[in-house]
């Protein structure tokens, strides 16, 4: 029995969901503590160049993938292979093809393990959150505040316990499928937090330390660049984006007919700029400020929760701002569990329900390392970054990039030329024409050597 394919309700609907996944940690999370580990301005100007030249492209092209096919990666790829044996291709591609499978496997299996140690830091979203609701009601709770977040990180068992929490709640919105779950939660959820950000930035700009730290995070200095920055700089793109984990062919293939891929890229990556710099404008003030001396994955956790609790009204701020950054978290993983759940539906006969149950049982089982790396494994440490990190700079920064590589090369040789152009131009004309030509070189000689050179400067940087 065939399954009805599920679509967006509204043209506003991969929107939502596309700042859900920036808006969510990759943007207010990792964001601001990978600018401050790659020399500040200078790779905010970088990232922001690699965004334009080489992310509007990357994230067309899975979206178009996902649009032709609309199939998740695993059951699209092998109407991709199809599609191509059959205009003749199996000459000088051919090893391509056969790459397809192991490819979409990788893409899934990398957002298992990405969903297993995203749920842990949004566990510490919701501890927080939890925390700040407890404010009015607790004596001295402020103190237990600047403490909470060492007392959390060395508790194991409380990490895995949020951590399944939270998985808990994405497998029973991801089973309601997508506009009954996805398109309603991140929909309603947004517009809110975006309010509450604005006037948090504007606190956060108010204070002294505000214009040593737009310098910072402005001014570049690209002698603080380090051989790893390109790496960084294309990992966090690809993170925020959602590239690479085969999470925008899954969000592709609920586009409907008449919409244009290119213009929902160029927003898409519009939106993700934007969060960049929000985050930004948020968290530097706080660091440059003094408010903590952290770099690490725990930045966010260590300023705002301390900057909060020092204006007015901050403790109603903190409620809000945290439960809101929970819900952005939320449709992250909503996101990030959707891409799975729409491969395991496609490629058997489980119902979404138990695909989502599967999925998600999966991801707890890969979040126990991480839950315990501060903890009971925090033994376990290279060049100084903990389980958690080393998770997050081999799949982010190295594994996600090499997909999206390959996805790129997916695009400019198994899709059919007309099939492209199709829909790369529609009925836009002349100027569609000129913007696809570009597009078509830039996937073509532009991505595969700067992907390439990002890794090949990472190796260098390991082994020296």
């Amino acid at each position: 029995m065939s399954r009805r394919r599920g679509t967006w309700a509204t043209r506003f609907g991969i929107y939502f969901a596309a700042i859900g996944c920036a808006f969510g940690l990759g943007g207010l999370w990792r964001f601001p503590y990978v600018v401050s580990e790659n020399g500040g301005g200078a790779f905010v100007v970088l990232y922001f160049f690699l965004l334009v030249v080489i992310g509007v492209p990357l994230l067309i092209g899975e979206l178009l993938i996902g649009k032709v096919t609309r199939r998740g990666v695993m059951a699209g790829q092998r109407q991709l292979t199809a599609q191509a044996q059959s205009r003749g291709l199996d000459g000088k591609f051919r090893p391509l093809l056969k790459s397809m499978p192991y490819l979409a496997l990788l893409s899934v299996f990398a957002c298992v393990v990405i969903l297993g140690y995203y749920s842990v830091v949004s566990g510490w979203v919701l501890h927080f959150m939890m925390q700040f609701w407890a404010l009015p009601f607790s004596s001295g709770a402020e103190m237990q505040m600047i403490e909470s977040m060492p007392k959390l990180k060395s508790s194991g068992l409380m990490q895995m316990l949020l951590s399944t929490a939270h998985i808990a709640v994405v497998i029973v919105i991801v089973a309601k499928g997508v506009e009954d779950g996805i398109e309603k939660w991140v929909g309603f959820i947004m517009p809110i937090f975006v309010g509450i950000l604005s006037v948090l930035v504007y606190r956060s700009l108010s204070m002294s330390s505000s214009t040593d730290a737009l310098r910072y995070f402005l001014y570049p200095d690209f002698s603080q660049l380090r051989l790893e920055s390109l790496g960084a700089a294309i990992g966090q793109l690809c993170f925020t984006l959602s590239i690479g984990l085969a999470t925008m062919v899954t969000f592709g293939s609920y586009l409907k007919d008449d919409s244009l891929v290119p213009q929902t890229g160029f927003r898409v990556t519009t939106l993700d700029g934007a969060t960049a710099i929000i985050a930004g404008l948020l968290i530097f003030p706080l660091v440059v400020g003094g408010a903590t001396e952290s770099r690490g994955p725990e930045l966010l956790f260590q300023t705002v929760p301390q900057f909060l609790l020092s204006i007015d009204g901050g403790t109603i701020f903190g409620i809000f701002f945290f439960l809101c950054l929970y819900l952005a978290a939320l449709g992250a993983s909503i996101s990030i569990l959707e891409t799975i759940v729409a491969n395991i539906c496609e490629n058997s006969n489980l119902s979404r329900g138990k695909a989502s149950l599967f999925a998600g049982l999966a991801a707890v089982g890969a979040s126990v390392l991480p839950a315990l790396s501060s903890s009971s494994l925090s033994h376990i440490q290279i060049r100084g970054h903990g389980l958690l990190e080393i998770f997050d700079i081999v799949l982010i920064n190295w594994i996600v990039p090499i997909s999206a590589l390959m996805y790129s090369q997916i695009v400019v040789y198994e899709v059919g030329e007309k099939t492209k152009r199709d829909e790369y131009i529609g009925q836009e004309g002349a100027a569609m024409e000129f913007l696809y030509n570009q597009w078509r070189f830039v996937m073509k000689w532009v991505v595969p050597p700067v992907i390439i050179l990002a890794l090949i400067l990472q190796l260098i940087g390991l082994i020296f």
